[in-house]
């Protein structure tokens, strides 16, 4: 159960933010419909119907999430030791790819004139986390690093027979990476928590554990498919469907104790803190214990898109575009191999290694959440268009259960873009977003600090507990995306 929060943080801190691709950006997420680059196998695989020309595409774009969080005690439940101090995400911005090539059908097989083929690369826009390790919020994350990737072909499927309908279906192997690390505390236990003589609880630094969780799940197939309907020249409508996908990520957990903690005397030295000499010699101190072979399952829920797109003049498109993500599906998180050993020292009082084996099952209290996306584009010169859109998305995280790794609140953001076409040999697109978290306020909250509870007489009763509640205060948050783009096309110009 020491895993608990590096869990919860791994399964829900990278998905809540504006999807991935400089055109997608630039017009608000909008882009289900009218997905008209490589970008269209993770928005809606049918619309890859609108690539016409041989092409390579290429995007790169970074994204930045300001976090503000300043913890409070409500009601003498909770403390901060040696205080509460503002602290803000220092990470520096998290900077992801997309890229691919795509070829239409139609000349090679005539029957399947409309049709394109594609292969890429693309991942969901995750940002970096770090915080302060002596921080008031140490509790709930001091750092984290998500990856998920998603790479395969993609083919959009239309026939002369049927020309207002399109199909549209992608297979995909995925990965995901989870890095974080957190604090919890250690304290001793004589009688249990529940007992005459419950444990004291505080978050004194000198009582601090440091966790750090490392991932990986390398191989996860999965698939996604769409619809592209036009039922007049001037209108489409597309819908796709991604189903969930359950990674069962591989990977280390390590502790490391304050260099003024009590179990220090208990513990052995060989594996414990190391002094200012040591670490210049081995460029960091050993951590008491590690498991190399814990076992995470995370689940990324099914979602729902829809977009219709219209065009009421021809240099203009307006798209109109929901998104419904099933995060209620991923009701608890698993942890299982868990086998981490403290060694004990030799002394008089013949204690046992202390021992945690027990897997974990945790209910994560997600809500599913909705988006709704309203952008466009419009043709300003032969060679040059520019894009705008706006957004809302409701929040899936409970104000009670949220702290700083899942700072998920209702949202609203804007995104403007341009792309310029060089020689209809190639094209440079560029977009800018911006997305405001609404700022909340918790009193209520169920997210306390874990403890590790152990009584030195009997060190195989040690159990994992809850201490103090570290998740009210105040949060604060905003996320800014640069992107840049670039399409190469071959073949004939129309």
């Amino acid at each position: 159960m020491l895993l608990m929060l590096l869990a919860t943080q791994a399964h829900a801190a990278a998905y809540y933010f504006l999807d991935s691709g400089t055109r997608a950006i630039g017009r608000g997420g909008a882009f289900i419909a009218g997905a008209d680059d490589l970008s269209a196998q993770y928005y809606n695989p049918a619309a890859l119907s609108h690539i016409q020309r041989p092409m390579f595409n290429f995007n790169l774009w970074g994204v930045q999430q300001y976090v503000k969080f300043e913890r409070m005690d409500v009601d003498g439940e909770g403390s901060c030791d040696p205080n509460c101090d503002p602290v803000t995400n220092e990470a520096s911005p998290m900077i992801e790819p997309a890229g691919g090539v795509a070829f239409p059908l139609g000349k090679a097989i005539p029957f399947l004139d409309g049709s394109t083929f594609a292969f890429g690369l693309y991942v969901p826009t995750s940002p970096n986390m770090a915080f302060d390790a002596n921080g008031a919020q140490r509790y709930g994350l001091i750092n984290s690093l998500i990856w998920q990737v998603y790479a395969g072909p993609s083919v959009a499927l239309h026939t002369p027979k049927l020309p207002w309908l399109t199909l549209g279906v992608g297979l995909q192997y995925t990965l995901l990476r989870a890095d974080e690390s957190l604090a919890v505390s250690a304290v001793l236990d004589y009688d249990g928590s529940e007992g005459s003589n419950p444990p004291a609880y505080s978050d004194d630094a000198s009582s601090d554990v440091v966790l750090d969780l490392k991932s990986w799940d390398y191989f996860k197939p999965s698939a996604n498919v769409g619809i592209l309907i036009t039922p007049t020249p001037w209108m489409e409508i597309g819908a796709s469907l991604q189903p969930p996908i359950t990674y069962q990520a591989k990977g280390s957990l390590s502790v490391e104790f304050n260099k003024d903690h009590f179990f220090n005397s208990l513990l052995d030295e060989s594996t414990g803190p190391c002094d200012d000499s040591k670490k210049m010699e081995s460029g960091g101190c050993p951590p008491y214990a590690i498991d190399e072979d814990v076992l995470l399952s995370v689940t990324v829920p099914l979602i729902i898109r829809a977009g219709v797109q219209v065009q009421p003049i021809k240099p203009l498109k307006i798209e109109a575009a929901f998104t419904w993500t099933q995060w209620s599906a991923g009701k608890s998180l698993d942890i299982t191999n868990v086998n981490l050993k403290l060694k004990t020292k030799d002394s008089l009082l013949q204690l046992e290694d202390i021992e945690i084996t027990d897997d974990v099952n945790i209910p994560t209290g997600f809500v599913n959440a909705w988006s709704a996306r309203l952008g466009g584009d419009l043709r300003v010169a032969p060679w040059a268009r520019i894009s705008l859109g706006g957004y809302y998305e409701s929040s899936a995280v409970p104000a009670e259960r949220q702290g700083v790794a899942v700072v998920d609140t209702p949202k609203w953001g804007l995104g403007a873009g341009a792309s310029f076409d060089i020689k209809k040999r190639a094209s440079i697109d560029i977009s800018f977003g911006e997305q405001f978290l609404a700022d909340r306020t918790i009193t209520n909250s169920d997210v306390r600090q874990i403890t590790l509870q152990t009584n030195p007489l009997n060190t195989q009763d040690s159990v994992v507990g809850e201490g103090v509640v570290v998740g009210n205060g105040h949060f604060e948050s905003r996320l800014t995306f640069i992107s840049l783009g670039g399409t190469v096309y071959f073949g004939k110009t129309e």
